[in-house]
């Protein structure tokens, strides 16, 4: 129900100082609206990159885990490794065992000449008392010369294959631990590298909910600048002694006729653009671009531009504290400071601003705060 207030007699403020506040106030609003509107841009800008982040993370985590299952597969060769060389070693000392006892049979030998006396092998030849005799010494001295021979060969092939092999395996084992260290420090380095990501996510994040502080500053603060806005318009029809709309309650007209179908309701949800629980402060109605949008009820029309977020918009204050709300529109059919009249045509549906179609983003706000619209609608 709309009432109509008779002017007062006398002027509280003039017109032409009106005009001056208000046209302050709309400078005011460009700049708000632009704080608002880079602070949103910065705010895609840092969500995108906090996902960005977070997915390098994930790819972070699976490098890690692969890497940390190579290490496992080189501390098991590590360990094969120096199993190896234990075995080795022990080879070693059995064939240096076998050694020390050919040494000591070599001793024993100079020994048992030098006790009975050194007697060169021509000498054991000479006094050989026939030609069988002979024989007989020449094939036993070949025998001690050659044992002696094969025992120097056996000592130099066990020291020289087994002190190799040993060789071989420390090597190897060398190898695979510096193998082993470089890709553990592969391993550190992708660790450092994932606790600086998550830093700066942290980082971002805490960047992300400043600029949602600046964003909801903003908001009230053109939120604030609408309501002047109002309360100039309104002295200015008084001065003008033009009668003034105060709403004092009933029912308001649906926006859009023939088109009853709501698409997102009032209330929280997941944001369609962010993915991200919001509160959504209105109803959308989705319909053709360019279908003509109807005024829910008389009034003043205080805002007739781009409003961050809600693209093209249109405000009509109806008094009473009561405002209705028009977004993402294609076209505006109307200019701040037009008196209109229930169901006149003032704007077009469109899908500017933070849309992902067309329809009209219709609000209800009460004393400057968002309500239900439903409760206020008739279809």
């Amino acid at each position: 129900m709309l009432l109509m207030s008779a002017p007062k007699e006398g002027y509280a403020i003039t017109n032409a100082e009106i005009d001056r506040q208000l046209q302050q106030i709309q400078k005011k609003e460009a700049e708000t609206a632009k704080k608002q509107q880079d602070a949103d841009k910065l705010k895609l800008d840092i969500a995108a990159r906090k996902e960005q982040e977070a997915s390098s993370i994930q790819e972070l985590w699976k490098q890690i885990e692969e890497q940390g299952d190579k290490l496992n597969e080189i501390q098991k060769q590590i360990d094969t490794s120096a199993t190896h060389l234990m075995k080795t070693t022990e080879e070693l000392q059995e064939a240096e065992q076998r050694v020390e006892t050919r040494d000591q049979l070599l001793k024993s030998r100079v020994r048992l000449m030098y006790t009975n006396g050194f007697v060169s092998y021509m000498d054991v030849l000479l006094e050989s008392t026939s030609f069988s005799d002979f024989l007989d010494r020449y094939h036993a001295l070949k025998s001690i010369v050659s044992q002696d021979k094969d025992i120097l060969e056996a000592n130099k092939r066990d020291r020289e294959a087994v002190a190799q092999k040993k060789v071989q395996v420390e090597n190897q084992l060398e190898e695979i631990r510096l193998l082993y260290a470089e890709n553990e420090k592969i391993k550190n380095a992708l660790v450092v590298k994932e606790k600086d990501k998550e830093v700066l996510i942290a980082s971002l994040a805490k960047q992300e909910k400043d600029l949602e502080h600046i964003s909801e500053e903003a908001e009230a603060q053109l939120n604030n600048l609408a309501k002047e806005k109002s309360k100039l318009w309104a002295e200015r029809n008084k001065n003008n002694s033009k009668q003034t709309f105060v709403y004092s309650g009933g029912t308001l007209s649906w926006p859009l006729p023939g088109r009853t179908t709501i698409s997102s309701g009032y209330g929280y949800r997941v944001d369609p653009i962010n993915k991200s629980d919001a509160n959504h402060k209105g109803i959308d109605i989705p319909a053709p671009a360019g279908t003509h949008i109807q005024a829910a009820e008389a009034g003043t029309v205080i805002i007739a531009q781009w409003v961050n977020g809600y693209g093209n918009t249109v405000v009509i204050d109806h008094g009473g504290g009561l405002q209705t709300w028009y977004g993402h529109s294609r076209k505006l059919l109307v200019e701040e400071g037009d008196q209109v009249k229930r169901g006149q045509s003032i704007a077009e549906v469109g899908s500017t601003g933070r849309s992902t179609g067309n329809h009209l983003h219709f609000e209800v706000r009460k004393n400057n705060a968002p309500a239900d619209p439903l409760p206020y609608l008739k279809k």
